[in-house]
């Protein structure tokens, strides 16, 4: 059985990428998503969360960098690992199945859309007292 999680949030460290075994890319970074918390001081806590894509995906994340503000989904996974202290860690891991980017979403729902530099005429404007 498998977590699913989406999840919003900042980067927290610049994209690293490599191509693996298979010819696929591989992107990892770690982002920090605000959860609203009744006990903390300012009413919000912070989750940690690593984040590992692959192929197309790993593409799109591979243009963001530290500060970007990202949308993940995908699996939620427990990692363990020893530290260089001999202390056995624990994090939350995302193998993200899809990232979208804040840059490409535009306040009032509207998308930037390529027209190949063409110019764009104004939408047409619609009154409100139309008779029906």
């Amino acid at each position: 059985m498998t977590a699913h999680i989406a999840a919003h949030g900042r980067l927290v460290a610049d994209v690293q990428s490599k191509t693996i075994s298979n010819g696929n890319q591989m992107a990892f970074t770690r982002m920090a998503v605000a959860l609203p918390c009744q006990k903390a001081e300012n009413g919000e806590t912070t989750l940690w969360l690593a984040v590992t894509t692959f192929g197309r995906q790993a593409e799109l994340l591979s243009k963001h960098s530290k500060g970007d503000i990202i949308s993940v989904s995908g699996s939620l996974q427990v990692s363990l690992w020893v530290d260089g202290n001999g202390e056995t860690q624990s994090g939350l891991q995302v193998i993200a199945d899809s990232v979208i980017s804040a840059r490409t979403v535009r306040s009032g729902g509207n998308r930037k859309i390529s027209n190949g530099g063409k110019s764009q005429q104004p939408a047409p404007q619609y009154s409100d007292d139309v008779p029906f």
